[in-house]
């Protein structure tokens, strides 16, 4: 379901991030359901005119104290060409993440979102049912300055969030078998709208994916099946130059 929040309820639910050892951890197999009680955001986020770097700044000094709270499994950001940022974050469970709120920095932090952020934080929440990881690469490989990292957003159109969740599904396994995937991570909201997370080891290997038969075909049927289907691509930003 997207959550279009005020400006203080939508950051407080939506400081994330992806790539992380945990999301390749939590592979189960290629198209494979899983269950779980993690709980997995994608939170799109647009700054003020001129605040782009002040922005990024603020959400990177969130890095460290987050990473060392229980119940933390995923904290990354990435930037689009704009200047826009999404995030990809997973807690290990709600209470944890609801301890996350309470944190000083964190109640810091979205004091002063009304200076940063251009409109309200899109923030994503769903439920983990297939996670794919590549075991030849590592962390390291995902946070390299080529690699290409993808949130999209999908909302289906009344009566096809079965067909569209099938649909994404099944382009799991075919996914898993390709030159360059990294990762590929489908949530289900509780209103049945779906998101991802994907990550590609550089723009080839992601415009050789465009290419394959099966994507052709999602794609040319998607329109049908989803009233929103909205990409965004970005580069990791890391906590440190040397990070």
């Amino acid at each position: 379901m997207t959550l279009l929040r005020p400006i203080f309820a939508a950051l407080v639910l939506a400081l994330t991030s992806a790539i992380q050892p945990a999301a390749f951890a939590q592979s189960p197999g290629a198209g494979q359901a899983t269950q779980d009680k993690t709980v997995n955001i994608c939170a799109l986020m647009k700054p003020k005119q001129g605040q782009a770097d002040a922005l990024r700044q603020s959400l990177l000094a969130l890095v460290t104290p987050t990473s060392s709270e229980e119940g933390h499994i995923s904290y990354n950001l990435f930037e689009e060409n704009n200047g826009s940022i999404f995030l990809h974050e997973v807690w290990r469970s709600q209470e944890d993440l609801e301890r996350h709120f309470q944190k000083p920095y964190i109640k810091d932090f979205v004091s002063r979102t009304s200076t940063l952020l251009d409109g309200e934080n899109e923030a994503h929440f769903g439920r983990v049912i297939s996670s794919l990881s590549n075991a030849k690469f590592s962390e390291r490989d995902a946070q390299q300055p080529g690699a290409v990292h993808i949130c999209s957003i999908k909302r289906p159109r009344p009566g096809k969030a079965d067909e569209l969740r099938q649909a994404l599904l099944s382009l799991a396994q075919p996914t898993s078998q390709e030159e360059g995937y990294i990762t590929y991570n489908l949530y289900e909201e509780k209103d049945g709208s779906l998101f991802l997370y994907e990550a590609w080891r550089s723009r080839a290997d992601l415009d050789a994916h465009f290419q394959k038969p099966y994507i052709k075909d999602f794609q040319a049927k998607v329109g049908a099946l989803a009233e929103r289907n909205d990409v965004r691509f970005g580069k990791y930003i890391p906590a440190s130059p040397a990070h």
